[in-house]
């Protein structure tokens, strides 16, 4: 455990009394009174920027105290002998070079894409040393140099602090506002790692690895993503993909389908006349996308990729509300009075997949996409083919 000092100019601290409390900011601000003693203390937590976000606590020898909030805070720890009520320790936050761990709790190809810059705004915030584990350190160890990244479950030693940034619920299926302060349904996908992190949020492409190859084929192409996770991500129109892949085949296009569940998935077949790449290292699906007219894809990690490598990018979903994802997008969104969004309104119940939540056994099923025609999609990215 690491143990940071206190404000060495307070009268009643004594060398003692300094290396009795070990006091650092992991999972929340954490005190420890070590030793043993009769001596009881008083200690106050405070939230330097909001007075009214506070903890208070007696503790004695052998005694500790961490606050329910894991997200960030600038803390101040108070320690007070309870005999005389003397304020014998005091610490407020500072990590400037100091050692900082934020782990991603996500292995979603999306989530870790949208949440990479946070990290890296933290960093330069601070001035501090960053670790970070993510499931897809390969991406991004090249154009981040000033991150130590780690895999996930290695350990990381002396600590002044560590956060975790994920989506996350209460066992009873309440949102968790004690890991982040906001509601991630509300906001966009990106915005929970900034919020987690205390940093303003604005939309940051990530840098990846992008490898430097020539085109994969000698003529146009558009790649598209066609299958997801669950059904209530798919374009659920029948003829929609059809009558995309006809019309890109017309305007002379190659069509790719970068999906690595293939031709067909969970009675999902992918149209006639399109190239089906096989599956194989991402770094590959990269260098397609890097090299394509557009990416047409769902609410999938390989929407977010193709964004990150910078292909323009078009979006359908009525699965999300389109403050969800990314905004540099051509977002496709169902038209009119249809039901939508059940991912802002609802915790996903990915062992489901045929989860949907307001109209499942009914003939609205998956109305939301059903809704998105061919043509809405043909408009929007005719002006980029």
């Amino acid at each position: 455990m690491a143990t940071f000092k206190s404000d060495p100019s307070l009268p009643g601290q004594s060398m003692e009394t300094a290396q009795m409390l070990h006091c650092n900011f992991i999972d929340g601000a954490y005190l420890e009174v070590a030793g043993e003693g009769r001596e009881r203390y008083r200690v106050l937590i405070e939230d330097l920027d909001d007075p009214a976000l506070a903890m208070q606590c007696e503790l004695a020898s052998g005694g500790w105290v961490r606050t329910p909030h894991r997200y960030f805070v600038r803390w101040r720890v108070d320690v007070y002998r309870q005999r005389d009520n003397e304020l014998v320790y005091r610490h407020v936050f500072d990590c400037t070079g100091k050692r900082v761990y934020i782990a991603f709790e996500s292995g979603s190809l999306g989530d870790t894409l949208a949440w990479l810059p946070a990290v890296e705004a933290f960093r330069k915030r601070h001035g501090c040393r960053v670790i970070c584990s993510t499931f897809l350190n390969r991406l991004f160890k090249d154009n981040y140099p000033d991150i130590e990244f780690i895999e996930p479950g290695e350990t990381a030693h002396d600590l002044y602090a560590m956060y975790r940034i994920g989506l996350f619920y209460k066992e009873d299926g309440a949102y968790d506002y004690g890991k982040n302060p906001s509601d991630f349904r509300e906001q966009p996908l990106a915005q929970p790692a900034f919020d987690i992190l205390g940093l303003p949020f604005r939309e940051i492409k990530p840098l990846i690895k992008i490898p430097d190859l020539p085109s994969p084929l000698d003529k146009p192409y558009v790649c598209i993503g066609l299958h997801a996770t669950c059904q209530a991500k798919y374009w659920n129109n029948p003829k929609g993909w059809d009558e995309v892949v006809r019309f890109l085949r017309y305007k002379g296009y190659t069509v790719v389908l970068l999906s690595k569940e293939g031709k067909e998935h969970m009675g999902n077949s992918v149209p006639q006349g399109v190239k089906y790449l096989e599956e194989g290292p991402l770094e590959t699906v990269i260098n397609y996308l890097r090299h394509a007219k557009m990416f047409i894809g769902v609410g999938s990690g390989l929407s977010w990729l193709a964004w990150a490598t910078g292909c323009k990018t078009c979006l359908i979903s009525g699965f999300s509300y389109p403050y969800t994802e990314m905004q540099d997008c051509i977002r496709i969104f169902p038209d009119g009075n249809v039901c939508s969004g059940c991912f802002n309104r609802y915790r996903l119940d990915a062992s489901d997949w045929h989860w949907c939540p307001d109209h499942r056994g009914t003939p609205r099923r998956f109305e939301c996409t059903r809704r998105i025609s061919g043509r809405q999609v043909i408009e929007a990215i005719s002006p980029f083919v």
